[in-house]
């Protein structure tokens, strides 16, 4: 039996390892307080961050009843947020608006870490990481071309290490989510390795993608500067010069000179407009180009490890089908459209056992989504069942259930263990299946 105490505190380290990480994920937005405060303000910031958020896990795991009342949780994440503020405020003397949004910041701080049993894997967190390894990008990458970002250069190294722990911490919740999937849930967890690789594969070809995009943006910028230019001069001649029949006028002689005909003035300044016009057009083609790219080099990628997977598997067993749940998939999902006879034959059972347990299986399937129950090919017998029996009126639940399980136990011994099925159980199916 496992100490609970054990229990207790690995899973206290856990929430405090969640909440801890979120403030990294949340650092490429800390730096865009450099813009009204000093250089080493996010790093104070994430400070606050860290003290607040990791107190209030402590008082979350101490005082049960704290996060889950919401009152309770935004009263104590004021309080604790102001006290832990104003200690770091009064160290570091921040005053105005470094003061406001240390405050503000410590209070969020405060109310995320009361939240009740934050964990390391969940869609909340998912969306935390992506949002730091997109704010790392366009943080790191904009703030060499992007002349009102240029003071986020000072922060290249962070947030890059900050985007690198976002991306990795994505990985593996990814990685740990299709692995629980993988795993049949039947208390033998047996995996399915081929469906497991076939996702791992997957993520590789995105990983590699999103690597390749990240570092071709700046070549890929450079070489669309020219295209920029031609287009943003076509735009400029499509709206057509300004035109002011009178000459500008100045306080000393009442006419500029500069603006009189057959003067040669210096070039002016580029105005706002086409400046943030022409980052648009950048921008809008490196993603076109880029998404031609991420399309042609994933399908590219995905017939040549088919090429690769057939020449490396021996000729006898090329012949065989796909390994997801072949009784679902090309029976019901892409099925051989045959030519509608005048009559309509009923099909008949299998005479062989283990083929009449897959025509149970799969006439179960079809009369489940007949019946408006969404079953997807990839699911297993077990998740099937329980989908079913969750359609399924209090009144034959019982009798759903019973037959289900011996269904679904014979199914998964004849296509998964190649054995023979229970002559017991499958009279008793036989039999139920005639009643039905």
């Amino acid at each position: 039996m496992s100490d609970p105490t054990w229990e207790s505190k690995s899973r206290l380290g856990m929430s405090l390892l969640a909440t801890l990480l979120i403030g990294v994920y949340v650092f490429p937005l800390l730096t865009l307080t450099s813009f009204y405060a000093n250089g080493h303000f996010p790093y104070f910031l994430l400070i606050i961050y860290a003290l607040t958020s990791g107190i209030g896990v402590l008082l979350g795991h101490r005082f049960q009843g704290l996060g889950t009342r919401m009152w309770l949780r935004l009263v104590g994440a004021l309080l604790l947020g102001v006290v832990v503020s104003l200690i770091v405020a009064w160290i570091n003397g921040f005053t105005g608006p470094e003061l406001i949004t240390a405050l503000l910041w410590g209070a969020l701080s405060a109310f995320v870490g009361l939240a009740p049993e934050p964990s390391l894997r969940s869609t909340l967190m998912w969306r935390w990481q992506v949002f730091g390894v997109v704010g790392s990008i366009i943080g790191g990458i904009f703030s060499r071309w992007f002349e009102p970002l240029f003071p986020l250069q000072t922060y290249g190294g962070t947030l890059y290490a900050a985007g690198f722990i976002s991306f990795v911490a994505c990985l593996l919740n990814v990685y740990s989510s299709q692995l629980d999937r993988a795993v049949l849930n039947d208390g033998k967890r047996k995996i399915v390795l081929r469906e497991f690789n076939r996702a791992n594969h997957q993520r590789l070809i995105w990983m590699l993608l999103i690597i390749a995009g990240i570092g071709a943006f700046p070549s890929l910028a450079a070489w669309l500067a020219p295209l920029r230019d031609r287009l943003l001069a076509w735009i400029r001649g499509l709206i057509g010069p300004s035109s002011d029949p009178q000459l500008p006028m100045t306080p000393d002689s009442g006419i500029d000179p500069s603006k009189l005909p057959g003067r040669v003035t210096e070039q002016s300044e580029p105005s706002v407009f086409w400046d943030m016009l022409g980052w648009f057009v950048l921008g809008a083609s490196a993603a076109l180009i880029l998404w031609l790219i991420f399309r042609l080099g994933r399908k590219t990628i995905n017939r040549l490890m088919d090429r690769l997977r057939g020449m490396m598997e021996p000729r006898e067993r090329r012949a065989e089908p796909r390994t997801e749940y072949i009784d679902i998939s090309e029976t019901l999902e892409t099925p051989v459209r045959p030519r509608k006879p005048w009559f309509r034959k009923k099909e008949t059972p299998p005479s062989q056992e283990a083929e009449r347990v897959r025509y149970y299986y799969r006439k179960w399937i079809d009369q489940a989504r007949q019946q408006g129950v969404e079953i997807e090919a990839a699911q297993t017998p077990l998740e099937a069942a329980e989908k079913i029996l969750h359609h399924k009126s209090s009144s034959d639940k019982q009798d759903t259930q019973r037959f289900s399980d011996m269904l679904t136990r014979t199914y998964n011994v004849v296509r998964y263990g190649k054995k023979a099925p229970n002559p017991s159980e499958m009279s008793e199916i036989d039999r139920n299946w005639k009643s039905r």
